[in-house]
């Protein structure tokens, strides 16, 4: 096994421990025409572990199975981990604009006396609004952790709690059920040595040839 990423990192406020997200997807009466109406039934969950400036992303599926990624927020740097005919790749991403794609169709606007508790994390909510929604959206936000720890929408003033995220497929709520400080093992966020790096360039070359 070989590292990923050094942790080291600038003297801030950090998180390290263990976040699980509920994924629901929104029945399509609260949608606006245009979404896939396949509402078949599944599980989802997404668990991110955090170190200080390392996180690691696995998303389950019932359907789909693991997708598992790596994040250097710091540096900005993301490797995806995936496996194909028994042949493990660690694929380089190229970075993301901020402020690229359709993420700048989400809107937010803050909401005054507004608290909850969400896996027994303070939050303040804000509306959302999105082009495809009908109605105006209510999200939660942990404004005494960093946003960069899952910052689903630009702008958002701290991690996100309960939110949502449109897409062609439909609408999905994005809920905190668990939330756990520790220090993870770095052994999280090592990939294997029989992984074959690359970028993502030469790997989508590679899934060509198999086509």
């Amino acid at each position: 096994m070989v590292l990923f990423f050094s942790s080291h990192a600038p003297c801030q406020k950090s998180f390290s421990g263990e976040l699980t997200y509920r994924i629901t997807k929104i029945n399509a009466n609260e949608i606006q025409a245009g979404f896939s109406n396949n509402d078949e039934p599944e599980e989802e969950k997404m668990i991110l572990y955090a170190k200080d400036s390392l996180l690691k992303m696995v998303h389950f599926n019932s359907i789909n199975g693991i997708q598992e990624s790596l994040q250097h927020l710091r540096l900005q740097k993301k490797i995806l981990l995936l496996a194909i005919d028994g042949i493990q790749y660690a694929i380089q991403l190229p970075k993301e604009s901020s402020k690229s794609g359709s993420d700048t169709l989400y809107q937010l606007e803050k909401k005054c006396f507004s608290r909850h508790r969400i896996a027994d994390i303070k939050g303040k909510s804000m509306t959302l609004t999105h082009p495809m929604l009908k109605n105006n959206l209510e999200i939660w936000y942990a404004p005494k952790i960093e946003s960069k720890y899952n910052a689903p929408y630009p702008g958002i003033p701290g991690m996100a709690l309960k939110y949502y995220i449109v897409s062609e497929q439909g609408l999905y709520l994005y809920e905190l059920e668990s939330f756990k400080r520790y220090d993870p093992s770095l052994a999280l966020f090592q990939i294997s040595q029989n992984a074959i790096a690359l970028p993502l360039n030469e790997f989508l070359e590679i899934l060509k040839t198999k086509e």
